[in-house]
């Protein structure tokens, strides 16, 4: 048995629901409720700073995470996971936002840079520089830039844009469950290439 985890980045407490932050939280709830993963409640596990979700998935033991500490701490709560549970980077997916992404697209991605993501940056530098993890990055763009930016992943999704991400978390939870299955290669041929705005 390979024990996995799926990470979803965002910010604890209802201050910080259904912001464009907490986009990678609202992915991780829709794939705990589809029929075919069958995810335990969320439950808070203080030791590992994050409530957590567990599944028996063919010969897979998985674990969802939502950190509780906040988005600039997600390191801590990923390494405290990694070494509990011994698992590998290369069996960690995090999902986070990205401004860099228009809404409407997701993108899953092996290793790389932060890209800016500050919630990436604190599990970077948690894994001591280690980049050898795997991504679903969740488009909320497109990127105000400079100072708004603070402001603009802290604010709700509109009622327009709110239709549109109700079929991102979809399609993302279905990247999820095909990372799991059939590995990150399958899942970036396809998922990299949708665009739910069009």
């Amino acid at each position: 048995m390979k024990t996995k985890a799926i990470i979803g980045l965002g910010n604890p407490g209802t201050k910080y629901e259904g912001t464009r932050h907490n986009a990678g939280f609202e992915v991780l709830d829709r794939l705990c409720g589809m029929e075919n993963f069958c995810g335990s409640p969320f439950a808070l596990k203080k030791t590992l700073y994050a409530q957590m979700s567990r599944a028996n998935l063919f010969v897979d033991d998985v674990w969802l995470a939502k950190p509780v500490t906040y988005m600039n701490d997600s390191g801590k709560a990923v390494l405290a996971i990694k070494t509990f549970y011994k698992i590998d980077l290369s069996a960690l997916l995090i999902v986070h936002d990205d401004v860099a992404l228009p809404l409407g697209k997701i993108r899953v991605q092996k290793q790389g840079g932060a890209g800016g993501q500050h919630g990436v940056e604190s599990i970077i530098e948690s894994l001591g520089g280690n980049k050898g993890f795997n991504r679903l990055k969740i488009g909320i763009g497109p990127d105000p830039g400079g100072d708004r930016r603070m402001d603009y992943v802290l604010q709700k999704f509109s009622v327009k844009e709110r239709k549109i991400l109700n079929e991102v978390l979809k399609q993302a939870a279905e990247a999820c469950f095909s990372w799991l299955t059939l590995g990150v290669d399958q899942a970036m041929n396809a998922f990299n290439g949708l665009d739910l705005c069009e």
